[in-house]
This record gives C-alpha cells, sequence and structure tokens, in this order.
C-alpha cells in the first residue's frame, strides 16, 4: 500500500489546525454563507490589558544624579585605581623576590648534589693544608733572606688574611 492518501479522499485538502490556535488559518470549510466574511487573519489577536501591559516596555526611569555625588563617584574611582595600582606593583615586587629565592634554591640544591659534604670536608682541609705550608715557607724564606725573624701575624696582616681562615691562633703564634 501507498502511504500518500489518494486524490479525492478526506485527509488530502485538510485546512492546517495550529496547536496552539484553534482556529484553522485556511478557512474553506464555511458553514454560514449568510454571515458576512471576517478578516480574522488581517486583524490582531485581542490581548488582555494586563498582558499587553505586561509585554509592554516602559523606559527605566533615569536617575539624576547631582555634581556632588557624581564628583564623589569619580573621586572614588580614582581612589580605587590609584590603590589598585599600588596593590599591583607590591605583588609584582613580591613575586620578583620569591623567583629570586627560587632561583637561588635551585642553585643551592643542584651544588648539594653535585659535591658531597664529605668531599667539600676533604677539600677544605686538604686546601688548608697547602695554604698552612705555603705561609711557613714564605716565613722562612723572608727569614734567609732578610735575616731578620718575621711572626706570621705580621706576614697575615700584610695579606689582609683572616687568620681564623687558615685556622691560625694569634695568641699561641701557632696553625691548628
Amino acid at each position: 500500500m501507498s502511504a500518500k492518501p489518494f486524490r479525492n479522499s478526506k485527509g488530502v485538502n485538510k485546512p492546517f489546525c495550529s496547536p496552539f490556535n484553534n482556529t484553522p488559518q485556511n478557512n474553506n470549510n464555511k458553514r454560514n454563507t449568510n454571515i458576512p466574511e471576517s478578516n480574522s487573519d488581517k486583524t490582531p489577536l485581542k490581548v488582555s490589558v494586563a498582558k499587553r501591559l505586561l509585554f509592554q516596555q516602559t523606559p527605566s526611569p533615569k536617575k539624576l544624579c547631582s555634581s556632588e555625588e557624581n564628583s564623589n563617584n569619580q573621586a572614588n574611582i580614582k581612589q580605587n585605581n590609584e590603590l589598585y595600582q599600588v596593590h599591583l606593583e607590591s605583588l609584582k615586587e613580591r613575586i620578583q623576590l620569591k623567583e629570586e629565592s627560587i632561583k637561588n634554591l635551585k642553585t643551592t640544591l643542584s651544588y648539594q648534589k653535585k659535591n658531597k659534604a664529605e668531599d667539600l670536608e676533604n677539600a677544605i682541609k686538604k686546601w688548608t693544608e697547602c695554604c698552612q705550608n705555603a705561609l711557613k715557607d714564605y716565613q722562612n724564606e723572608l727569614q734567609e733572606r732578610t735575616g731578620q725573624s718575621v711572626t706570621m701575624s705580621e706576614i697575615l696582616s700584610s695579606f689582609n688574611i683572616n687568620p681564623d681562615i687558615v685556622c691560625f691562633s694569634v695568641d699561641n703564634d701557632t696553625f691548628q
């Protein structure tokens, strides 16, 4: 069977009926021919006054601001902008300081990974001993050349060397 209705069947020329409106758009089936034709399609639907007021756009009332209120508002806006700028600058400075501290911590961490504490202590002891030996040799060379005895504290002060760095005791005049 065919899904199309036949040409002369009942449902072929049936007028469209909207589910939102009870009246059909096409008024071909008029029962009473004596009633004059009304233009229901051309006239707008009558809407109740309440609905018309509901959808009617009324202009919003404009608030009249005095010049004092306007200037106060502008002053408040400027003050807020200045506060925001100061706050923003302080945040930028804090961020920069945090980034620098992070960078320093990263370099410290990388040094700790590269150099173990035991290796560093051994290297420090080795170089301290070398420095002490070099200072003793210098003291002996000075005594041989000039024939005068020179103290280790005089040598350290002439080179601006801190005695604690080379583990020298000023009281005993010896290396520790």
